[in-house]
């Protein structure tokens, strides 16, 4: 009983292991970048409908409108050199965090999946940052502000 006890445990362990080693090297590496979900806002044309996440280091920001039929995120990168990507058929779940690693990133083009029927991409010349904000209008004519 003693042995099988001590197998069960080791197996947890090199369980445990397998599973959250590559996390904590990734993300030490920088390999794995973990977003937060903001206290924030995000409004469409003025009204509530939405939420984001913060990257870990601050230097970008997911906006998920909830307006349309199905979710729509957009990926802002706020240090350097402003830019903006619409995430396709792609949407961040509303989780308190989760990672997203370098290889097939959502939102940035590659492998993405196809885009929903009511897809609204934004107009990257009309981005607006600012400290703790983001303003943006969309293909549709939307205008999606997000602040934190």
């Amino acid at each position: 009983m003693r042995a099988s006890a001590k197998r069960f445990s080791l197996t947890l362990f090199l369980l445990f292991l397998l599973v959250v080693g590559p996390i904590v090297y990734s993300t030490a590496h920088g390999y794995t970048q973990w977003w937060i979900l903001s206290g924030g806002h995000v409004e469409v044309n003025g009204i509530r409908g939405g939420y984001l996440h913060k990257s870990r280091s601050n230097s970008a920001v997911l906006i998920t409108r909830t307006d349309t039929n199905q979710r729509q995120s957009y990926l802002v990168q706020l240090g350097g050199s402003k830019s903006l990507f619409y995430c396709g058929g792609w949407h961040a779940l509303r989780l308190p965090a989760f990672p997203i690693g370098d290889l097939n990133s959502p939102c940035m083009g590659f492998l993405d999946d196809l885009d929903p029927p009511d897809a609204d991409p934004p107009l990257g010349s009309s981005l607006i940052t600012r400290t703790g904000f983001v303003e943006f209008s969309t293909v549709q004519g939307k205008k999606v502000t997000a602040s934190w």
